[in-house]
């Protein structure tokens, strides 16, 4: 098929297709888009003055043998000689010199090449030397492009390119789910060094306190999200919404919460659906009736305050789930131009900081911004000075899913653990590292069906806890110690009322005993 060249900053569909390992009903947040889906038309790109600027390797012009990914829709391999290459047109603001990071995965290492005109960068690509995530990591190259004011051509190569022996290639993970023996190509990023360094540094100026947190030691998470079903019944919660919200008993969930003895709770704002638990006129303006008139968001964030319990939100920003289509060309997703997509979270995220102030600890877990949101270039320093209208010490957590972090205006390590008892590789954390300058934290499930109830529950919420109490007894007190904050996701019944378990209470039962070990009481 052929492409043709149009000038607007990104693809108005990016889908990254990356899926939980082992977790076949969690549907967290990656899912495998059809290839039909994806774009063909080959995107120019302006480059942000101010920010990092996120170029999509599946935007690209492609020659020889390099091609998309059949199943990761914003990647591109087959890179078998030095004639299979990817070029963008770049549009630079100005005449500069502009560094070069390249988002990639390789199990050996291969020599990488960006060049614009006369200029040339190349570097042999970083072996990986940590266990486990990332799977695909951040690189950056020594020097810099010159470009000129207007067009550019950058053009991305393999020198030492060779075919990847079939078998081995045959036996390799697929991108996101493990290190690819061939050459998978995610982005590549431009920025003058001079942005980069003011970027970093307005980043450190409003970082948000997490002290409360290692000293909170741990925290439940919920997913209570457009598909969840309730305790009985079929439908999804987006067929009954305005009825979930109106027959949900705060002191039900706040006991329940208590009875874990968590510090704090990191509760569904939205997820898979763009349905909002309580006023917003922002959202109201953008697609009016997914709001709810009753405050359930902040009757939450009161009665927990009043028990000692910190909250904080989980944001999912509508990309796929509960009919995703309507939503996403309300919010500007779908827009040539992305800024008004940028634009309007960035009101909503506003709205809600000012609404809850300080007892609102921010925006723990932004789910799928690496995945789906990086490649539409939001401001991520304007989504985070949003999450801090309202109180400057909110904490924001950028997911960065199975690869690097997206941006240095996040406090909070934030990946994709489902059951695993982990503990996070000091080797990514800091100045320049993977993650960057983050607060250790680990966010995990516990219930063997995932991270939420997609399918009827029949009058079982779950099939019980993935590890065993010891296990989670252990895990918690090594965090502790280790002085890393566990956000332990429990599956949360659609329905929240007083006539049924909303928890499984063998989680339950597990929670109190980590409570008892942890908390003394």
């Amino acid at each position: 098929m052929k492409t043709k060249h149009r000038d607007r900053n990104l693809r108005f569909v990016a889908i990254f297709a990356t899926l939980l390992m082992g977790v076949a009903t969690s549907g967290h947040s990656q899912e495998i888009a059809p290839r039909e889906e994806m774009p063909s038309e080959v995107v120019s790109y302006k480059l942000r003055p101010d920010e990092v600027t996120a170029i999509i390797a599946s935007n690209g012009s492609l020659s020889g043998n390099a091609e998309h990914h059949s199943r990761s829709a914003n990647v591109v391999h087959g890179f078998e000689s030095p004639e299979d290459t990817v070029t963008w047109t770049v549009i630079a603001p100005e005449d500069g010199e502009y560094e070069v990071s390249v988002l990639f995965s390789k199990r050996e290492s291969a020599q990488l090449e960006v060049r614009c005109g006369d200029t040339v960068l190349t570097a042999p690509s970083i072996v990986r030397t940590w266990e486990n995530r990332p799977y695909f990591w951040r690189q950056e190259l020594p020097g810099s492009l010159s470009l000129k004011k207007g067009e550019n051509e950058i053009v991305f190569s393999i020198p030492d390119a060779e075919p990847v022996n079939p078998g081995k290639a045959g036996q390799s993970p697929r991108f996101g789910q493990g290190v690819t023996e061939e050459f998978h190509l995610f982005s590549i990023e431009l920025a003058t060094a001079g942005v980069r360094q003011a970027q970093l540094e307005r980043a450190r100026e409003i970082r948000g306190d997490a002290s409360w947190m290692v000293e909170g030691k741990y925290g439940i998470f919920v997913h209570w999200s457009a598909l969840s079903r309730g305790f009985t019944g079929d439908e999804p919660r987006a067929d009954w919404f305005q009825k979930s919200v109106e027959i949900f008993d705060v002191n039900v969930f706040a006991d329940a919460i208590e009875r874990t003895g968590a510090k704090w709770i990191t509760f569904t704002a939205t997820h898979q659906g763009f349905y909002w638990p309580g006023p917003n006129a922002a959202l109201d303006k953008i697609a009016p009736g997914r709001t709810a008139e009753r405050d359930l968001l902040g009757e939450i964030i009161d009665e927990l305050d009043k028990r000692g319990i910190s909250t904080l939100f989980y944001l999912h920003t509508g990309y796929n789930g509960y009919d995703p289509k309507v939503w996403r060309e309300a919010v500007g997703a779908n827009d040539a131009d992305t800024k008004r997509y940028s634009e309007n979270i960035e009101a909503i995220l506003h709205e809600c900081s000012l609404r809850y102030g300080e007892k609102l600890k921010g925006f723990g877990y932004i789910d799928g911004a690496l995945a789906w949101d990086y490649p539409l270039n939001p401001s991520w320093e304007g989504w985070a000075r949003a999450i801090k209208a309202g109180n400057p010490d909110a904490v924001v957590g950028y997911s960065s899913n199975r690869g690097p972090t997206v941006s240095p205006f996040t406090e909070l390590a934030v990946t994709d653990s489902a059951s695993e008892l982990g503990i996070p590789d000091p080797e990514l954390i800091g100045p320049g590292r993977q993650f960057g300058e983050v607060t250790s934290a680990w966010w995990c499930l516990m219930d063997k069906n995932g991270w939420y109830p997609n399918k009827p529950l029949n009058g079982d919420v779950s099939d019980g806890p993935s590890h065993s109490t010891e296990e989670y007894v252990a895990f918690f007190k090594k965090m502790a110690a280790a002085e890393i904050p566990v956000t332990m996701n429990l599956i949360m019944t659609a329905d929240v009322t007083d006539e049924h378990p909303i928890f499984d209470p063998e989680c339950m039962a597990v929670m109190e005993e980590v409570r008892k070990a942890i908390r003394g009481k």
